[in-house]
């Protein structure tokens, strides 16, 4: 009776876990493969397998809680990769320049770092197509405004994202695609479309560059 009993409480702790672990974003695995460690800055909802997950909202799946994007905790030259996917643009551009600094002196040499943020290429497109309508890019262009961090305070094309790693002394800089590079979509802003009058258009510009 004990036995059956227990076999019952178990069923039930699972049963439980089950309804409670329901809505954490399921792990995904990429085919990125870098030298030493890769570091998810700004990570959200996206549980990335293989990484160090960093954000200043305290998900299960982070492993570093922060919202100073200092990197304190990892050691100079001793990163393979960074990501940051619609992060950037949280910052003023004064900001940007010394935090590509600080990522790159954090990066291995051969480290990559890869860059997601709001094109504003595409944000004029898709603004022009739909009459002049600010109301369809304006959380595009400012952020989502629904909690603390989400606000926008810089914005990119591809020249000016470019120059803010050229001049931190990356190189092979270069666009990137999702399918590309992580071999499947995970599910964030970087592959993402915003559905317009003139149909799907891709809202992110992504861009990487190496630290050689």
């Amino acid at each position: 009776m004990k036995k059956i009993l227990k076999s019952v409480q178990d069923i039930i702790r699972r049963q439980i876990n089950a309804f409670k672990n329901n809505d954490r974003p399921e792990p995904i695995f990429t085919k990125v493969n870098s030298p030493g460690l890769k570091v998810h800055i700004g990570t959200g909802e996206i549980n990335l397998q293989g990484w160090v997950n960093v954000d200043a909202r305290n998900f299960d799946h982070v492993h570093i809680v922060s919202n100073n994007m200092q990197l304190d905790e990892f050691t100079e030259g001793s990163i393979g990769e960074i990501y940051l996917c619609h992060v950037l643009e949280h910052i003023s551009f004064q900001e940007a320049q010394s935090f590509i600094k600080l990522v790159f002196s954090k990066l291995k040499i051969g480290g990559t770092l890869r860059i997601s943020v709001p094109s504003f290429d595409s944000i004029i497109k898709i603004y022009g197509n739909n009459d002049n309508n600010l109301e369809t890019v304006k959380y595009a262009l400012m952020g989502g405004q629904d909690y603390d961090y989400n606000f926008h305070r810089s914005i990119y094309n591809l020249s000016l994202l470019s120059e803010l790693l050229i001049s931190n002394g990356f190189v092979s800089v270069c666009e990137w695609t999702t399918a590309e590079d992580f071999g499947q979509s995970i599910g964030d802003w970087s592959d993402r479309d915003f559905i317009s009058k003139i149909g799907p258009v891709p809202i992110s510009l992504n861009v990487k560059g190496l630290k050689s």
